[in-house]
């Protein structure tokens, strides 16, 4: 019962970091942007949904503009960096500062929300067809987050093909050839940016559900969850050329919440989390380094 729980549980925090991890996964891989909004956009999805749900906004359009708030701190954060100079690293560090505050206010000074008994995606008709059996309504849950991801994913794909898509991933590989071209690389990097915060502010919007409340500090760390599970997805597939990025992220999300979770159910206390986090984080981007270097050695003997 334990283990079953235990999948459960993974498959249902998995899949909601899975969204974090594709927005992530624009950011960092394909733009190769290391963006710290990230930690400011996640709570930023929650509170919003949670705000507009408690107003009387059905959650579906309270999802939408959770999506778009995650989309205007990604606008500002490439504005930041694009037209104002300022570093990759400091544009994301100081979106990030500012929306600490921002979603405080939202939440007027509260860092606990709870939803109550107010219709979300997880409490609503459909859910109450499994409220009889808990380990029913988890596999309900699990399906509801599948679609909600495989949706997304589908759609990241679909534009990842389209010429802008073509762009974004040349802008990424080689701005300065881009720049050559008359392409203006700079609008391009602020689109993905803009992309990848709205995914990001999704999957706070979707956690925040799932766990039925909202935490203020629940975007604390998720960089590093993010950025974990894209590192580990892209690493274990770089070499299957069938695996899309999106789905390695996703793979990757499940991977990490699972060493997560595995180390919470041998007896490590929740308080640490945080730091199991960062070492978990450490040793993948070690683990990582080593890998691609002994690679990038085999195939400079191999050419010679």
């Amino acid at each position: 019962m334990i283990v079953l729980n235990t999948f459960l549980t993974i498959m249902q925090q998995g899949l909601c970091y899975a969204l974090v991890a594709m927005g992530v996964y624009i950011s960092y891989k394909i733009l190769d942007f290391p963006d710290l909004t990230v930690d400011g956009s996640f709570p930023l999805g929650g509170v919003v949904t949670i705000g507009l749900i408690q107003m009387g906004c059905p959650f579906y359009l309270a999802i939408l503009v959770a999506i778009f708030a995650g989309m205007i701190a990604g606008l500002i954060t490439g504005l930041l960096h694009v037209k104002l100079k300022i570093s990759n690293l400091l544009s994301g560090i100081l979106t990030m500062t500012a929306l600490l505050s921002i979603t405080l206010a939202l939440a007027k000074l509260q860092t606990l929300i709870p939803y109550g008994n107010a219709t979300h995606l997880f409490r609503n008709s459909f859910m109450d067809l499994f409220a009889a059996n808990i380990q029913l309504k988890k596999v309900a849950r699990i399906g509801i987050l599948l679609v909600v991801v495989v949706l997304f994913k589908i759609i990241l794909d679909l534009f990842l093909k389209t010429k802008t898509g073509f762009m974004l991933r040349a802008v990424g590989n080689n701005e300065q050839m881009c720049t050559s071209l008359g392409c203006d690389a700079g609008n391009y990097k602020i689109l993905g940016l803009v992309i990848a915060n709205g995914m990001v502010a999704l999957g706070g919007s979707i956690y925040s559900q799932y766990m039925n409340y909202y935490d203020n500090q629940s975007g604390v760390g998720m960089v590093v969850l993010a950025l974990a599970s894209v590192i580990i997805g892209c690493a274990i597939f770089k070499n299957v050329k069938f695996i899309k990025g999106t789905t390695a992220a996703i793979i990757g999300a499940l991977i990490y919440t699972a060493g997560l979770n595995i180390a919470i159910v041998c007896g490590i206390p929740t308080t640490y989390l945080k730091l199991l986090m960062a070492i978990m984080f450490a040793i993948i981007l070690v683990l990582n380094n080593s890998v691609f270097s002994k690679s990038k050695k085999g195939k400079v003997i191999k050419n010679a």
